[in-house]
């Protein structure tokens, strides 16, 4: 049993632990909203303005070195931050052998742009392909500063980044569509916040780069950074290989369709689960040998993520065959399908987003590796037998048969919290019964809105209904358990105002 002064010290350390959780999700999401905010105008501009298949396009140009640029730090961004050791001279070699890798995969890229464009059958991604090359030596650039000031906590500069980088990336995008640089927009502004992002990253924590020499020295954090690598691989080829096989078999038209039904179906899942996935390696591996701790702070994330991003999914499937033709027109009418149900896809990644973070802060590095290959070699061979069916049959593979694959994960996370799948139920509970009510009251009311009603008109009526709905569900319901999240809040708000984003500390 746990002394007086061992109980006092742990509750001082986990409420302080509490509060950089908070704070530090307070400043992601102030400034990444405000980022998101000006993505989304840039981006619905600029649909207007261009046509499935120009988005098809730079999507095959920008596969095979979006699977490059997952393994292309080889892991160390992650061992610089959990590795404190690594400093000065041991870093300044890291840098220098990044910055080589960097280089080189540019390169080849550039010599590879004419073979990948074969492989599409588009000739007009060659030059793509070549231009986006340069994006390598920016982000070999960005490694080391950017795990530094992840390693000091500085969220608020982290946040501003993305922030930059969206402002950069959208200036551009703009710019280069009204200057009828057609799809080339879609490469200029990728190139423009890459830029801009690693001057402003080298600005704020600059860093020596000298010559990997003495190598055998890293050879600790790099026999460490292998088994991360793998596990992006993998992922990457997975959550990627429905693009790759729908180009090839359905072309660049059904793509781009497809690409943009699962940013929007995304959209709940990346936002919400990027403000809390960027504290909690932190976190977790802060509190990774006492299980109650790391328990309470998993389910107690899982619900958080689960009571945002589960209406937020579930009302954009109801809800898309209004929303797309009243935003874009009917030129997308073709996403919607896909788009409704990439949406139930969502909804569960955000119900399972923290195990592979229980794993990979507790140490479980070869798990977590094993558990990303199996989804990385079963998830393609069944897109290759859904293709068949269209875009549809790919959206449904992954709404039916990624919750399956997923179970080994789900049983070492849990072996490791000491858990079992009710204690996940019970914390996605409140969430689960407030979509349900939703949809009976959406759906119901759908049959009677009045069809001469205008669609903005219905659109928005809908929206509200499922909101109060939604939220009078959870307020009458689960009280006390929303409650929880207001007092956490309101508790370290009072405690220490000034370290909160205003937005957050003006709070009532």
């Amino acid at each position: 049993m746990q002394t007086n002064e061992a109980q006092e010290s742990t509750a001082i350390a986990t409420g302080g632990l509490d509060h950089s959780l908070v704070s530090g999700m307070a400043w992601t999401a102030v400034l990444r909203w405000s980022a998101q905010v000006i993505s989304w105008v840039g981006t619905f501009y600029a649909a207007r303005l261009l046509v499935p298949a120009d988005y098809g396009l730079v999507s095959m140009a920008m596969i095979t070195i979006g699977l490059a640029r997952m393994v292309e730090d080889f892991g160390m961004d992650a061992i610089l931050i959990q590795d404190r050791g690594i400093v000065d001279s041991a870093r300044a070699r890291l840098a220098g052998l990044l910055l080589i890798l960097g280089v080189a995969l540019s390169a080849l890229f550039a010599l590879l742009s004419h073979p990948i464009a074969l492989f599409f059958g588009e000739p007009r991604i060659e030059w793509m392909i070549a231009a986006l090359s340069a994006v390598f030596i920016t982000d070999a650039l960005q490694v080391v500063p950017r795990a530094q000031l992840q390693r000091e906590l500085q969220f608020r500069r982290l946040g501003v980044v993305q922030l930059v980088q969206v402002l950069a990336t959208q200036i551009a995008l703009i710019s280069a569509v009204s200057l009828g640089l057609g799809r080339w927009s879609l490469v200029v502004n990728t190139l423009a916040g890459a830029v801009a992002v690693t001057l402003l990253l080298c600005f704020w924590s600059p860093f020596s780069i000298r010559w990997p020499g003495e190598i055998r020295s890293l050879a600790i954090p790099l026999q460490q950074g292998w088994r991360i690598l793998a596990s992006r691989a993998a992922w990457y080829g997975y959550s990627n290989a429905d693009q790759a096989i729908i180009g090839k078999v359905l072309g660049a038209e059904a793509l781009g369709a497809y690409s943009f039904a699962t940013t929007f179906s995304t959209l709940a899942q990346q936002e919400v689960g990027t403000i809390v996935t960027r504290v909690v390696p932190g976190i977790f591996s802060a509190v990774q040998t006492r299980v109650a701790e790391l328990r309470r702070y998993f389910l107690l994330l899982t619900e958080l993520l689960a009571l945002i991003a589960f209406p937020m999914a579930i009302g954009l499937a109801l809800l898309a065959d209004l929303l797309l033709p009243l935003l874009l027109g009917a030129k997308w009418n073709s996403a919607i399908a896909p788009l409704q149900l990439l949406c139930l896809y969502s909804a569960f990644l955000s119900s399972q987003m923290l195990l592979s973070h229980v794993l990979m802060w507790t140490g479980q590095f070869r798990v977590n590796m094993w558990c990303s290959i199996l989804a990385g070699v079963a998830m393609p061979l069944v897109l290759l037998v859904a293709v068949r069916h269209g875009v549809v049959g790919v959206a449904w593979a992954w709404a039916l048969v990624f919750p399956l694959i997923n179970i080994p994960q789900f049983v070492y996370a849990f072996r490791t919290l000491e858990i079992g799948v009710l204690d996940w139920l019970h914390a996605l509970w409140p969430a689960l019964a407030g979509c349900i009510t939703m949809s009976i009251a959406i759906i119901g009311a759908r049959w009677v809105l009045p069809q001469a009603l205008p669609l903005a008109a219905r659109f928005g009526v809908l929206v509200a209904l499922g909101a109060v709905v939604y939220l009078g569900v959870i307020w009458l319901a689960f009280r006390a358990r929303a409650q929880r999240f207001i007092e956490l809040v309101s508790l370290i708000r009072r405690d220490s105002g000034r370290t909160l984003p205003p937005a957050v500390a003006a709070l009532p």
